[in-house]
């Protein structure tokens, strides 16, 4: 069904379309036109005095600061300097910079002011302008600040320095500001243009002085002043002497003096609070102290310098001055690796301790000194001390001399002594054909080997067993073997020498023997009236020279005799070697000698005797020729100590022209811990023997000493002779203990 709207209904909606068409037919009216300029002021900043009243004046450059209000909107904003646009702005809020360092001050005729008219002007939307302006003086000109008494470079110090200067422009100054290292120094209120610099407060090097002076136009000018500031002394520096160094010889003290900004005034030595040499100026700083020249003990070394601007700066070095007694050059494998411990001290006199170095493996020198004086008659005694332990027990073995002068022996230089290791090479060498009807007997001895054949003893079949011990020094070796052939039963004597490195097939035959210069020889002791009691001998010979001089030898022959047959005493000689060392020994009289040996004996007119006690041997001697004693202590077989094995031995020598009580030297604590050390205590030591000696060639103990220790040298190759007089515990023995500095 069509639908269909009411007649009331369709009356309204005819007369509403009817007015909609009739309005849309009428025009709008025209707007009214904008004819209002913009309102504009302005400001230019740090001026307070923008219109009327005194002309402002102004530097270099101005900001301009601009209100520009228009109903419509501001479109820009200008700035014009007479008449000439010098900027613009097109955003809110609106600020122009102008540059004014091209513009004149100043009217060169006048002097005065040129005038110059700011003007701003504003254009709004429409194009509607206004503008304000003002006139202005431009001051381009710059303080200026003269006459600065400090330069750049210059090195000051302390807490007073003075610096001036002058400040001056063209129209005033507004302010006039001193900076230290960009700090304020200080602000001046008057032309008293003057400022102190306190140093002290300064870290050493450049430091900066700035003068800031700005003019009333707003003119800034600043003048910056580089200098140095210096408060510390030279530095000293000296390399050759050690805090707490033993001074025991002259040396020259050379130190490095430097200042890193200031040159060398002066630089002074003191020893304590005494001077001993002042320097002036850049020279060569060198003072030679001669300890000699001072007591001993403990002082300081003071090295004082001062700069050429007044600084100082004192170095100490703690010193102490002491006498040396020796100096002892060790070799390289002079340590005994089996040794636990090895120490060398000295003792006065008396036995008291001077002082005492430990030596190891790596000791190359070792220097011993003294508080006391050792100019004039002084002596002292010089004792080498060995410790050797194992788990059973403990061995101690001491070497004294005495008697010594620091004039006399100065330096002691020892060597790599023989010591054996416990390696060695053993040869059993098979024998053939020899006349098992004789008695016959082969020895073999020498320096670092030994072994024997005897047919009683080993039947007719059997091997001639050679042992060579190997040395620490393997440059000190035999290359031959010895073998001495005796038949006892036709009393003869012959002998072969073989290469040490023995060849596996190598069968001893008699036919290797020789008695080609062996011959039978006699000595014979002349007694004088005095008993006989026995004698003995022995001869052995060298190779080479070298071996002599290193002991390398080769036993020849050696036997005792309890009586003197008729013709003397008999001993084989053979002259298959170059060299010959013999000892004969005639009841308490002992010689050692080189070459062949002589025909007859004299034993020497001297008596020693002694007594031991609270560690001190007496001595009573006679007799003219003697100049040097020894004192053989040992513990013969070990004592029991705590459950340990400890046996001891102590050689001393000593000067026998001079010396009637030996003192045992104090033990240092760091030794008093060795096994032997109760029995030291307890004056429980056994002496063994006592003798006295005189060299030939050895005049004195000092010759002794300089001849024969000094270079640790085997007497008889500084003597050809040595005489002994001799008393033993054991009666007919003569104990010669060698050790690597004694016989």
């Amino acid at each position: 069904m069509k639908p269909y709207l009411p007649y009331q209904l369709l009356l309204i909606v005819l007369f509403a379309l009817s007015s909609c068409s009739s309005d849309s037919e009428d025009p709008a009216p025209e707007p009214e036109p904008d004819v209002v300029a913009p309102n504009v002021t302005f400001n230019i900043a740090g001026s307070s005095n923008t219109s009327g009243g005194t002309t402002p004046v102004f530097s270099n450059q101005i900001t301009i600061n601009i209100s520009a209000q228009d109903a419509g909107g501001v479109a820009k904003v200008e700035a014009y300097i007479s008449d000439q646009k010098v900027g613009e702005d097109v955003t809110s809020p609106f600020q122009i910079v102008i540059d004014l360092t091209g513009y004149t001050s100043k009217i060169p005729s006048s002097g005065k002011f040129q005038d110059y008219t700011l003007k701003i002007v504003a254009t709004d939307t429409s194009g509607n302008q206004s503008s304000s302006e003002q006139v202005i003086h431009i001051d381009n000109e710059l303080p200026a600040i003269t006459n600065v008494s400090m330069g750049n470079g210059i090195i000051i110090n302390g807490n007073t320095n003075a610096v001036t200067f002058s400040v001056s422009d063209n129209e005033g100054l507004y302010s006039v500001i001193t900076y230290l290292n960009n700090s304020l120094l200080q602000q001046f209120t008057d032309e008293n243009y003057e400022v102190n610099i306190n140093t002290l407060n300064l870290s050493d090097g450049e430091n900066n002085l700035r003068i800031e002076a700005v003019d009333l136009a707003g003119n800034t000018v600043d003048f910056d002043v580089i200098f140095i500031a210096d408060n510390t002394g030279p530095e000293i520096t000296l390399d050759s002497l050690e805090a707490n160094q033993i001074v025991d010889e002259p040396m020259v003290l050379a130190p490095n003096v430097s200042d890193e900004y200031s040159g060398i005034d002066t630089v002074e030595f003191l020893l304590g609070d005494v001077s001993q040499l002042v320097l002036e100026g850049e020279v060569l700083y060198e003072w030679e102290l001669d300890p000699a020249a001072y007591s001993t003990g403990t002082l300081s070394i003071f090295i004082k310098a001062v700069d050429t601007l007044g600084n100082e700066n004192i170095v100490e070095f703690p010193i102490e001055i002491l006498r040396r007694l020796i100096t002892i050059n060790i070799p390289t494998g002079f340590f005994n690796p089996q040794s636990a411990r090895l120490f060398v001290f000295a003792s006065d006199m008396d036995g008291q301790l001077l002082d005492v170095e430990r030596i190891y493996s790596d000791t190359e020198i070792v220097k011993l000194h003294t508080a006391l004086e050792t100019n004039g008659d002084f002596e002292y005694m010089l004792t080498f001390g060995e410790y050797i332990s194992g788990s059973i027990g403990n061995a101690s073995e001491f070497t004294t001399v005495q008697n010594i002068s620091p004039a006399v022996m100065p330096v002691m230089s020892l060597n790599t002594y023989q010591r054996f290791l416990n390696q060695s090479n053993s040869y059993l060498v098979p024998t053939e054909n020899f006349d098992f009807n004789d008695q016959l007997n082969i020895v073999a001895q020498g320096f670092d080997y030994y072994g024997n054949f005897n047919q009683v003893e080993s039947g007719q079949t059997s091997d001639i067993s050679i042992v060579q011990r190997q040395n620490v020094n393997t440059g000190l070796q035999s290359n031959s073997f010895y073998l001495a052939l005796y038949n006892n039963t036709l009393n003869t004597y012959s002998y072969t020498i073989l290469d040490s490195n023995i060849s596996n097939d190598l069968i001893i035959t008699p036919e290797m023997f020789t008695n080609q210069g062996v011959e039978q020889r006699f000595y014979n002791p002349i007694m004088n009236g005095d008993p006989f009691e026995s004698s003995a001998l022995d001869i052995r010979g060298y190779l080479t020279q070298d071996d002599f001089n290193n002991n390398i030898y080769h036993l020849i022959d050696n036997h005792g005799y309890g009586y003197i047959p008729t013709n003397g005493i008999p001993y084989f000689f053979t002259d298959a070697f170059s060299n010959y060392k013999y000892t004969v020994r005639i009841n308490d009289y002992f010689t050692e000698r080189t070459g062949e040996p002589e025909a007859s004996f004299f034993p020497v007119d001297w008596t020693v005797d002694y007594t031991f006690l609270n560690n001190r041997i007496n001595l009573t001697t006679s007799g003219v020729g003697h100049s040097v004693g020894k004192i053989f202590i040992d513990s013969e077989t070990p004592e029991i100590i705590n459950g340990l094995n400890v046996s001891y031995r102590w050689n001393l020598v000593y000067d026998s022209q001079k010396m009637e009580q030996i003192v045992l030297p104090q033990i240092p604590d760091e030794i008093q811990s060795w096994g032997f050390y109760s029995i030291y205590e307890n004056d429980g030591f056994k002496v063994q023997q006592v003798e006295i000696k005189g060299f030939q060639g050895i005049t004195d103990y000092y010759g002794y000493l300089d001849g024969v220790i000094k270079n640790n040298k085997y007497s008889f190759t500084v003597s050809p002779n040595m005489e002994s007089k001799f008393n033993s515990t054991s009666q007919g023995y003569y104990n010669r203990a060698p050790n690597f500095l004694l016989d």
